[in-house]
């Protein structure tokens, strides 16, 4: 919700503000800003959790959300909306560390990751939900949509009855997993947060620059662009619920190279593309790879740190990721006002798509070097 529910109100927004230098590029860190801050705040977010407990973090980040998300409505500069949405980026770090360190003191074992997966569920639906839902009402008012984070308010009394503090006890010794003389593969962790960040800036191009490619088609309605998002996240939903199904049957190298495939595929698709439902296939080739890449990325990285290590390492991968959401406009839009956004899906679709080759004759070259030592041994 933090980020893509204005996705569809951006060319909107760019004309009401367009006399505003750079009002363009303005605009799209409009949608980004908060992952700047998130990047920023939470390790202070962890901090403060620590120091005065999970619920009090939580009520007032619940509170500072709805107000600086719906900040849009009445604000009547682009820089003060800037601001509020920066201050809501310090509002999701709070949301975000408190929810996952609640579900760590809660549960434990298999219910823990029960409770992980409908998380990773409902954030993913609920992104369908709400950047549809801005689509509707940004037919109303490129305004209206800011609306819909006042509706984090809400929550606020169910918190104060229903989330409880939870006790807060020393370190037992009583895991047998909990060995600290583990260490973890600086190389892996370099190549998995590195795929982390450059798959969710290429990620962020469906939102950042998908609303203003539509609007050339002419007549585009918020509404039908609000839909064609939905389906990018929508897809990727869907295969993070069955990503399971994939680590069966693949190894982790290998699902990289699935997803950067599909995502190349899917953006080389759109740049070509001279219809609204041509970009709408786009969109869900390249969805079905981006629903690849946090599973993967988060169950490799947590698979191969040890237990003591677990919570940095985990920070790492929460950096990288909302770091490539910020910079993922300062990243393409020099390819889009250079040339034009179907020329930058294209280089970008292409690039993506030579780094799952990469990736194949990476795997190709670790099996064969691999099936020599043994054949030596």
């Amino acid at each position: 919700m933090s980020g893509a529910t204005i996705g569809p109100v951006l060319p909107l927004m760019s004309e009401a503000f367009a006399e505003t230098p750079n009002a363009a590029f303005l605009t799209r860190l409009v949608l980004t800003m908060p992952a700047l801050f998130i990047v920023i705040f939470s390790p202070l977010a962890g901090y403060l959790v620590d120091r005065f407990g999970r619920k009090t973090l939580l009520l007032s980040a619940t509170l500072l959300y709805g107000v600086s998300g719906s900040a849009g409505v009445w604000l009547d500069s682009l820089t003060a909306i800037l601001v509020s949405r920066a201050l809501l980026g310090i509002s999701v770090a709070g949301v975000m560390t408190v929810c996952i360190t609640l579900i760590g003191d809660y549960y434990k074992g298999e219910e823990r990751q029960r409770v992980m997966g409908m998380q990773n569920a409902f954030m993913a639906f609920g992104g369908v939900l709400f950047i549809t839902g801005g689509g509707i009402l940004a037919d109303i008012s490129w305004r209206a949509p800011f609306l819909i984070y006042a509706s984090a308010l809400l929550l606020i009394p169910v918190i104060w009855i229903y989330i409880s503090e939870p006790a807060r006890l020393p370190t037992s010794g009583d895991d047998p997993a909990h060995d600290r003389s583990r260490t973890i593969s600086l190389l892996t962790t370099a190549l998995i947060v590195s795929m982390a960040f450059f798959g969710m800036a290429m990620f962020y191009m469906i939102p950042v620059h998908i609303p203003f490619l539509l609007d050339r088609f002419g007549d585009m309605s918020s509404t039908r662009i609000g839909l064609a998002l939905s389906s990018f996240v929508l897809m990727g939903a869907v295969i993070s619920l069955n990503f399971h199904h994939f680590l069966r049957r693949m190894t982790y190298p290998a699902i990289y190279l699935l997803c950067f495939f599909l995502l190349g595929s899917g953006y080389i698709l759109i740049s070509f593309s001279g219809s609204y439902h041509q970009v709408f296939l786009g969109m869900v080739i390249g969805g079905i790879g981006s629903g690849l890449l946090m599973p993967n990325s988060s169950i490799w990285l947590l698979s191969e740190a040890p237990e003591h290590l677990r919570g940095r390492i985990s920070g790492m991968l929460t950096t990288a990721v909302f770091l490539g959401q910020f910079l993922s406009p300062v990243m393409t839009q020099p390819l889009v006002d250079v040339l034009s956004i179907t020329s930058g899906f294209l280089i970008v679709g292409t690039f993506t798509a030579l780094v799952s080759l990469l990736i194949a004759v990476t795997i190709l070259i670790k099996n064969r070097y691999h099936g020599r030592g043994r054949h030596l041994s």
